[in-house]
């Protein structure tokens, strides 16, 4: 059932049944925000006007309230900037001169909500409120998270679980029972030593957002704790991306079970993580079998998303369904993604003891290097090039620069003649601000063309073999 919310404070005045949010600027007319069915349209009165003397009034008033509400506190108290939680009322004040004028803003729950208003299906009901122990609930902006996580802790708290939040500011509307611990007033540290000595059955984290949150919250999970995290993201999948440069990649699993993806103040999409090790989608050869993150929709029934590392990249790779929902085969789909092949790049740069030229195909490299190199490269009876494709992950062809797949385009050379005097190779107007791999005798030389496809090559050396040697363009869609 919904519940209205009152506030009993003196912003109550301000604020009707469909009032989200209230917005106050000195000498300005009073803006509103009111709340449709899961939407929301700004109101403004021109003739209301919030005087400075009345804005002053009124936060004189609020902080009589913190000093006599035992639901009131000060949540940040900076010098030009100060958050108040006021019972319901979310307040931040802004005063000259962090802004142009005194401001106040205010936000309050419209509705309470349970989570039989979700109208969930039994099997999502029972996930959340039996199976899952680290639930992430991601949101676009506006999107209500904190409504759902309000009705997902009375879903708990009717379970007569021992639950404990971690909130900055404390907005969430809850029972007595339940207690609201905020960094205000404590350090990562602090809150975290509190939990892990009290131990409730579940913990809320509201908001996950750097370094230390992610550290926490993976800690007070890998203790059997449950836990709720509140996470921005404009996608499912990316609340987990946010994790995977905060911790381990072969512990996600054991810390995130289960993402709630919150729009338009309905669930849209529920992910679940599994650990397992596979050769991943797309892939062929059994030697590439590795730990992979297998990310499934529980809504649709099938994995959306395989995490593993590649090279030394971690990789979040969609996997790819023809339109029946059937897999597509390796050779209808490009397994490596433009970042993951940088990361092999540079990996093949610590490695090799020469220039190369790298062409990924699906889930295979043509690796292209100097006919000299070649015999070093592969290894008596292939055992270094084996060694090397253990250590990147994919099938490896080895190459010369003369089987390099080569563009036949007209250049104009200019320059280079006088000293100190660049050497400017023009190329057509479709090179314009791309890196272009120039082969010049039997090496390579990567030159970036400018917004006028000129490459402008300083060195006196680099110039001068150009002149004697000449070059051609390397082809890299090839």
């Amino acid at each position: 059932m919904t519940e209205q919310i009152i506030g009993n404070s003196v912003l109550d005045k301000y604020f009707d049944e469909t009032t989200m949010s209230l917005h106050l600027k000195a000498n300005r007319p009073i803006l509103r925000k009111k709340w449709t069915p899961w939407n929301w349209n700004p109101v403004i009165d021109p003739n209301e006007i919030m005087t400075k003397e009345m804005l002053e009034n009124l936060i004189d008033q609020l902080f009589k309230e913190i000093e006599n509400r035992e639901d009131a506190y000060l949540e940040i108290n900076r010098e030009l900037s100060k958050v108040l939680q006021i019972g319901p009322y979310r307040i931040v004040i802004v005063y000259p001169a962090l802004s142009d004028g005194l401001e106040l803003t205010a936000v309050k729950p419209v509705k309470k909500m349970s989570i039989e208003d979700y109208n969930l299906d039994k099997d999502l009901f029972d996930l959340l409120r039996n199976k899952s122990k680290g639930i992430l609930v991601s949101w676009a902006p506006g999107s209500w998270k904190s409504t759902f996580t309000a009705a997902l802790i009375e879903l708990f708290h009717k379970d007569n679980h021992i639950i404990k939040t971690i909130e900055s500011p404390r907005d969430l509307m809850l029972d007595d029972d339940i207690v609201q611990y905020s960094f205000t007033y404590g350090s990562h540290d602090e809150v975290r030593d509190i939990l892990l000595l009290s131990r409730p059955d579940y913990t809320i984290y509201d908001e996950v957002r750097n370094k230390p949150d992610f550290e926490l919250y993976k800690d007070l999970r890998l203790t059997g704790i449950g836990l709720v995290g509140v996470i921005h993201a404009t996608k499912p999948v990316d609340s987990i991306q946010r994790f995977i440069w905060s911790i381990e990649m072969g512990i996600i699993p054991q810390v995130i079970d289960t993402v709630i993806f919150i729009e338009g103040g309905k669930i849209t999409e529920v992910l679940q993580l599994e650990l397992t090790a596979k050769v991943p989608d797309g892939m062929l050869s059994e030697e590439l079998a590795r730990p992979v993150i297998v990310v499934s929709s529980f809504i649709q029934k099938k994995p959306l998303y395989e995490i593993y590392t590649f090279g030394e990249q971690v990789v979040v790779m969609p996997i790819a369904y023809e339109a029946d929902w059937t897999p597509k085969t390796p050779a209808k789909q490009q397994i490596v993604s433009t970042y993951a092949k940088e990361g092999i790049q540079r990996k093949l740069q610590q490695l090799l003891p020469c220039d190369f030229h790298l062409s990924v195909k699906w889930n295979e490299i043509d690796l292209y290097i100097p006919e000299y190199y070649k015999g070093k490269i592969i290894g008596k009876w292939g055992s270094a090039i084996t060694n090397l494709e253990k250590e990147i992950g994919l099938g490896i062809h080895v190459r010369t620069f003369n089987e390099l797949p080569l563009l036949d385009v007209k250049v104009d050379i200019a320059g280079g003649e006088r000293k100190n005097e660049p050497l400017i190779i023009s190329l057509p107007e479709n090179f314009r601000n791309k890196t272009v791999p120039l082969l010049v005798d039997d090496g390579l030389i990567y030159a970036k063309a400018d917004n006028n496809a000129n490459i402008v090559i300083n060195s006196r050396q680099t110039s001068s073999l150009i002149k004697r040697k000449g070059f051609v363009v390397v082809n890299t869609e090839e």
